[in-house]
């Protein structure tokens, strides 16, 4: 199982980098986002993370964009927009040896079986023909729950376009949020194809990404699932403060009942 830590940890994505050898974990970089003028400074942006990832021997993940997306959008300029973005995702993840790139569904939620179906539609349309680079490059792209609230819109998505390349991402604190089924019944209904797991904790009121002990999602019940179903995902601890990251990494060397290693 590859074990990594979220960039936001620290300050600068050299200084977590720095951390993760340290600790003999990988790193999901999840920054790039938030970078502006993304159009115009794409490759200087790259060449930043290049230079920051300089000498980093273990596994890197990327976050794609994902602020106001919506690559199924009915309006054909946030299509657009939208899906200029995941293309600019994946060259900076080929850019930087990422082996992983997450993307959002960029669904709002809403219950419209209409708008449901036209949303789920369009996504497949987009990724049976994007999903075609990851294949010839060797990434896999997965999909990662945000506000949906059962994960039936992903499921059909990925079992449709139905690539070795394209999988689940499951965010345990984006589930104990909106999910309207326990954690544990996203990983049995995904099963093998759960490729990429973001861990943090909550109280089912806000996003706040805190230590796996402090909040209410059930870690114990996730770690025996796994366990019992032969899931290993990349798992990265998304916590933002390095105490809430440490306290973490102890709670899961004593529950899920492995020590922690790195596999390159």
């Amino acid at each position: 199982m590859k074990l990594s830590l979220s960039s936001s940890v620290t300050d600068s994505i050299k200084q977590s980098a720095q951390l993760a050898e340290e600790l003999g974990l990988g790193i999901e970089i999840s920054r790039f986002p938030n970078f502006r003028n993304i159009d115009s400074n794409l490759d200087e942006i790259i060449m930043s993370l290049q230079k920051s990832l300089l000498g980093f021997t273990n596994n890197i993940t990327l976050h794609g964009m994902f602020f106001d997306q919506s690559i199924a959008s009915n309006d054909p300029a946030i299509k657009e927009v939208s899906q200029r973005r995941h293309r600019q995702s994946f060259k900076t993840a080929k850019a930087i040896g990422a082996n992983i790139l997450v993307f959002h569904s960029g669904h709002k939620g809403m219950k419209h079986k209409v708008s449901f179906e036209k949303f789920r539609d369009n996504s497949i349309i987009f990724w049976k023909e994007f999903i075609k680079e990851f294949e010839d490059s060797g990434i896999t792209a997965v999909i990662e729950n945000v506000l949906e609230r059962h994960p039936q819109l992903l499921l059909d998505i990925i079992n449709e376009v139905n690539s070795p390349f394209l999988k689940f991402s499951l965010d345990t604190g984006h589930a104990n949020l909106f999910s309207e089924i326990p954690v544990s019944d996203w990983i049995k209904l995904y099963g093998k194809k759960l490729h990429h797991m973001h861990i943090h904790n909550n109280y089912g009121d806000d996003d706040s990404h805190n230590s796996l002990t402090d909040g209410t999602v059930d870690f114990i019940e996730i770690f025996t699932t796994l366990k019992e179903l032969s899931i290993k995902p990349t798992i990265i601890f998304e916590m933002f403060k390095k105490d809430n990251l440490y306290t973490s990494l102890e709670y899961f060397n004593k529950n899920y009942g492995e020590k922690l290693c790195l596999e390159k």
